[in-house]
């Protein structure tokens, strides 16, 4: 593949990418963004702090936030999340493509030749039954 081609394949990951954290951050405050959902995330508030107070093996702590977590971060938190999966999808591209353009080489190094001492007889005779006893 040329390096337009490899240039290509990665400005339609990253369209993938954006688009696709755009389009979750515009479900995220379609979603939780209504009073109906801050409703439901104040009664599961409310339910969990109960929980919290009854015994039992496992404690559970009151969640803090007075919004849904998923709002607070498509809202608050949408840049740090942008730049980081636009940062870890170029790496991954970038290492795929090392891996693709190694594999697909026209020209791959010979491999190195073995020094004159380790090449002996095995290298001749695949049997070693069949070479003649030493004196």
């Amino acid at each position: 593949m040329g390096n337009v081609a490899w240039l290509l394949a990665y400005l339609i990951l990253l369209a993938l990418v954006i688009g696709g954290l755009v389009y979750g951050r515009q479900q995220a405050l379609a979603v939780y963004g209504s009073q109906q959902a801050q409703n439901d995330w104040d009664q599961w508030r409310g339910d969990a702090k109960k929980m919290a107070q009854q015994p039992g093996p496992v404690k559970r702590r009151e969640p803090k936030s007075a919004e849904p977590p998923a709002l607070v971060l498509m809202r608050d938190h949408f840049a740090a999340c942008l730049g980081l999966a636009v940062v870890l999808s170029s790496v991954l591209f970038g290492t795929f493509m090392i891996f693709i353009r190694g594999a697909l080489a026209s020209n791959p190094s010979p491999p190195a030749p073995l020094p004159q001492g380790e090449r002996g007889d095995k290298a001749r005779s695949p049997n070693p039954d069949s070479r003649s006893p030493r004196p």
